[in-house]
């Protein structure tokens, strides 16, 4: 058992890859979530920027992938990536952690990388599930309340109500408060949980631009949402189809409709 420990504790230190030339950055981070939200965003921006990978967590989940009657461990990595032009740190992760601590453990290695390099503020983003009506709205919350005026500026809703945002992309926010670093979570509006939210990645990530004085063409998002808008509503055509073709039953057979 003491072997697996000393395991588990190697496999969450962080891997340095390179040394990115970066003053007191600002660290943007995400994992997937409601909607994929987050990551959507996250891997749109560093790709946008040609951010560089520089460092990187890696251990193992509790999922054993088999092929062939052969099973390996599951990787799971938590990606650092700099723009030095920007001078920006975007932290993309894998996957989120499985159990309580490990999300808690997680999140104070993400925040030791952005004090490594002086980094005072920390974004994230989350979904806010809603049956919204033409195009997504933008929510933020923050760790002190300062940073209010920051959420104003670039037109985004502090949202006033009793809530919890779930897994890293709100962990993180209440850590960097614990290590006195300023912390912001903007949500979008989100109708499918389970379904990529392109169109409201786009309306996140046109705001944190804003925010961050950052240029960036956030128009291919829009055109993967309307595929996957056309792609679902196509599906409920053929869904509906089918209802209207289904045979309606023998009321001999004692159905009550």
């Amino acid at each position: 058992m003491q072997n697996i420990a000393i395991f588990y504790e190697i496999q969450l230190d962080v891997r340095y890859l390179s040394e990115p030339e970066l003053e007191g950055p600002t660290m943007v981070a995400a994992w997937p979530g409601m909607g994929y939200i987050a990551k959507i965003s996250a891997d749109y921006l560093r790709r946008r920027l040609n951010a560089r990978l520089f460092a990187e967590v890696v251990y193992y989940h509790n999922v054993l992938l088999y092929n062939s009657g052969v099973g390996e461990l599951m990787p799971i990595r938590h990606r650092f990536y700099a723009s030095s032009p920007h001078n920006l740190i975007i932290c993309v992760g894998d996957a989120q952690p499985s159990i309580p601590e490990e999300s808690i453990r997680l999140a104070e290695i993400v925040i030791g990388v952005a004090e490594k390099y002086g980094a005072k503020r920390i974004y994230t983003m989350a979904a806010y599930p809603s049956e919204y009506e033409n195009e997504p709205k933008v929510y933020g919350i923050y760790n002190y309340d300062r940073l209010k005026s920051v959420l104003d500026g670039a037109g985004v809703k502090v949202i006033t109500d009793e809530g919890a945002v779930n897994g890293l992309n709100g962990v993180l926010i209440g850590i960097a408060r614990m290590h006195g670093l300023e912390g912001i979570c903007l949500m979008g509006d989100i109708k499918y949980a389970n379904v990529p939210q392109h169109l409201s990645s786009k309306a996140v990530l046109e705001k944190l631009a804003s925010i961050l004085s950052v240029e960036i063409d956030v128009s291919q998002l829009e055109k993967r949402a309307k595929k996957i808008d056309a792609s679902i509503k196509k599906r409920l055509e053929i869904y509906e189809e089918k209802m209207d073709l289904a045979p309606v039953p023998d009321k001999k057979l004692g159905y009550i409709s």
